[in-house]
């Protein structure tokens, strides 16, 4: 099963491939800095090595601690004698120092320093706390003070396996070994490999080991690349900005959704309405229908009260011509002539009576 490379510049594979054979092996790790980004020891750990961890920045520290519960992190500066020294935060980088110089270049560059105090010990205090145990391997980053970590190496007698150390300046391809190269030499190590940031260093009594550094990371050492990588960049980035296009797409479709029920909503209001208004429509076709036969019947209704009422007059000016035809008839008749004196007697006496 291939190991998984987190290191920067596959520090890790060069190390797998000369210690493969190691089970449960043993690293110290000095500038640790992240558990994962660019760590040289995420892929020993995955396979169950354990390890020490210097890491003289407290944010770095602690996301070591969370990370790795079961290893050992020293927050602290290596210097040649306990105390504290001044120290340049850049955050979120790998490029914090204790060389002012070195921090002010960078500061330059457009770089946020904070500066601030940190702890310092020897790296002899730190690998005697070890005992007589094997290391297998060390590395030592730590952006320009490297000949203050291999000075303060001495008096202690653990040697480790391999050590690896950046060689170059920081953001750099200047080569800068040569100011403490001879004092790691001196150590009992030999040089074995260069991987153009790096420079390895093989412990004289593993020598059995030189072999494994004659070539860099290869196809056939059977590794994979972590997506932290820096490999991994543009590859990451169009992740992301496929990512980025899913979730606008996500929003719009959401949005688009959104929308459609909005108006499916206005839509079914707008049927409701609809279906009000056609009722009442329909209530209304129904009153006017109502209104009309009401009409009709009424008009029914005068036109056969006022054919009765013609008939009754009708019938009324047929009883009057008769009663006149009658009336006449008997002021023609020879009775009601001979009748008039007494009738006119009648009429004086009633009027005589009311005087």
């Amino acid at each position: 099963m291939p190991i998984t490379s987190y290191a920067q510049n596959f520090e890790d594979v060069i190390l797998w491939r000369a210690l493969r054979h190691v089970e449960h092996g043993f690293y110290i790790d000095i500038g640790a800095q992240d558990p994962v980004v660019d760590s040289v020891s995420r892929a020993f750990y995955e396979r169950g090595w354990r390890g020490l961890h210097v890491e003289p920045s407290a944010d770095y520290a602690e996301k070591l601690r969370a990370a790795r519960p079961d290893e050992e992190v020293i927050q602290t500066a290596i210097a040649r004698e306990v105390g504290e020294i001044t120290f340049f935060e850049i955050p979120n980088t790998g490029m914090s120092t204790g060389d002012e110089g070195i921090a002010r270049k960078h500061e330059n560059e457009g770089f946020k320093v904070r500066q601030v105090s940190v702890s310092s010990r020897p790296l002899s205090a730190i690998l005697d706390l070890l005992g007589d145990r094997d290391i297998h391997w060390m590395k030592i980053d730590v952006e320009g003070m490297e000949l203050q970590v291999i000075k303060s190496w001495p008096p202690s007698e653990a040697r480790p396996w391999i050590v690896v150390i950046e060689s170059t300046k920081p953001n750099s391809r200047e080569q800068n070994h040569e100011i403490w190269e001879q004092d790691i030499l001196a150590l009992g190590y030999e040089f074995v490999y260069f991987d153009g940031l790096n420079r390895f260093y093989l412990s004289v009594s593993h020598q059995e080991l030189k072999s494994r550094f004659d070539i860099g990371p290869n196809y056939f050492d059977g590794f994979a690349i972590s997506p932290t990588s820096w490999l991994c960049r543009n590859i990451n980035l169009e992740i992301s900005a496929l990512r980025q296009k899913v979730l606008e797409e996500s929003s719009a479709k959401a949005s688009l959704e959104a929308r459609l029920a909005d108006e499916q909503s206005a839509r079914a209001a707008l049927e409701i309405r609809l279906a009000e208004e056609q009722g009442v429509r329909a209530g209304l076709e129904t009153s006017l229908a109502e209104a009309q036969t009401a009409r009709a019947d009424l008009a029914s209704r005068v036109q056969s009260e006022r054919a009765a009422m013609e008939l009754r007059l009708a019938e009324e000016q047929g009883v009057k011509q008769a009663l006149e035809a009658r009336l006449a008839a008997i002021y023609a008749s020879t009775s009601w002539r001979i009748t008039e004196p007494m009738r006119a007697s009648i009429r004086a006496v009633r009027r005589f009576a009311r005087c």
